[in-house]
């Protein structure tokens, strides 16, 4: 389909050379893993792949040919938003998507991949309509996503600045008797008066003493007592790109107990990072953090694993410090959360969490909240 002219304000914020890009890392990916052609239809994966961030969204992309299928109701903005890929780039508004991505490689015996994450049925469903040729799951975009550009760094930073201007605006106004619906209520609001701000990455995370035994606990209406350790989890969306920060604060004066299990955790989370550089495996980094905190004779309050990739998604798929999934060498360009924890049942719990930049010498730490014990007095 030939390109027509918008008059939609909604470009992409990387370069043409950056597009073009990623098209030939994921082109190169594909390479790698013998693929005649590749499905995307996860937005993350699309987006990344194009520029385009409406709906519906399908991409077919061989070794000479890319092709995103849309509706004629979107057709401006992503003609606006894949501008960087104007030679490149068909704009289809052929439907349904896969019938006519079968009347494309029709004839021929193809190798084709599809996301990883599709559910079982859907890909047994893909696998009858592409009967004739052979399908695989594969992740070449998701390959691709790992190693952030400059470009997408500064999307990182700049998300993670108001991200912890909401926390920072949030702070003063927690009281005791507050519930933690309450407070998660301010953190939302407080998201939503910045217009910059595309959304929240997930649902905010606060756990009042106990509750936070509960890893990803989902607030109710405990409320917030005047000796209280209350443990928050933010992140907000920036043009695409998502922050999280964790931080655990003290109403009141915190307990000898509640600063050394405060200290441990930040300890882990130092020792973590001072390995984070590019040949460094996932595996080494978490065991360091975890190996700080059983010697303190916390072993059973950390459970989970010590960070996860983030760029498009909170959690970008495939990389992940973390003793339960693949080992992975790091590179520069790559993205971490680092968030230690240490959880005590019908106690308290502790989490510290920053976003880390693996450089060419050493990381980089994005978060630039104070890493201090905040006591809160009333």
């Amino acid at each position: 389909m030939q390109r027509a002219a918008s008059t939609m304000s909604h470009s992409s914020p990387f370069s043409p050379q950056e597009m073009q890009g990623r098209l030939a890392r994921i082109r190169s990916e594909m390479a790698a893993r013998h693929l005649d052609a590749y499905i995307a239809t996860n937005q993350a994966n699309v987006r990344y792949a194009t520029g385009f961030r409406g709906e519906p969204h399908t991409l077919l992309l061989t070794a000479s040919d890319a092709v995103l299928y849309t509706s004629f109701r979107t057709l401006p903005w992503a003609t606006e938003q894949t501008a960087s890929l104007q030679t490149s780039l068909e704009l289809s508004t052929q439907a349904p998507p896969l019938e006519n991505i079968q009347q494309r490689l029709a004839g021929q015996s193809l190798t084709i991949g599809v996301e990883q994450g599709l559910s079982h049925s859907a890909f047994l469903k893909l696998s009858q309509q592409f009967a004739s040729h052979t399908l695989q799951p594969a992740d070449p975009i998701e390959h691709a996503r790992r190693e952030k550009s400059p470009a997408e760094i500064s999307l990182l930073e700049a998300s993670q600045r108001l991200n912890e201007e909401v926390f920072a605006a949030v702070i003063p106004q927690i009281q005791p008797a507050l519930s933690e619906r309450a407070v998660q209520g301010l953190m939302l609001a407080e998201m939503a008066k910045r217009e910059e701000i595309d959304g929240y990455s997930f649902n905010p995370i606060v756990a009042v003493d106990g509750n936070a035994w509960e890893i990803h606990h989902l607030p109710d209406n405990t409320r917030i007592q005047k000796d209280s350790i209350v443990l928050l989890d933010l992140g907000i969306v920036y043009q695409g790109y998502a922050s999280d920060m964790t931080r655990t604060l003290c109403m009141g004066k915190a307990t000898a107990r509640m600063r050394e299990v405060y200290d441990t955790v930040r300890e882990a989370q130092d020792a973590a990072i001072a390995l984070m550089q590019p040949g460094a495996q996932t595996h080494d980094i978490d065991q360091t953090a975890r190996e700080v905190i059983t010697r303190a004779g916390h072993a059973r309050g950390f459970t989970h694993g010590l960070g996860h990739s983030i760029g498009l998604e909170t959690h970008d798929p495939g990389l992940n410090l973390s003793p339960f999934t693949p080992n992975e060498v790091l590179t520069a360009g790559m993205a971490f959360t680092v968030e230690p924890g240490i959880y005590l049942e019908n106690e308290f719990g502790v989490r510290t969490e920053d976003v880390l930049i693996i450089g060419e010498e050493s990381p980089k730490n994005i978060t630039r909240q104070s890493k201090d014990l905040l006591e809160l007095n009333f």
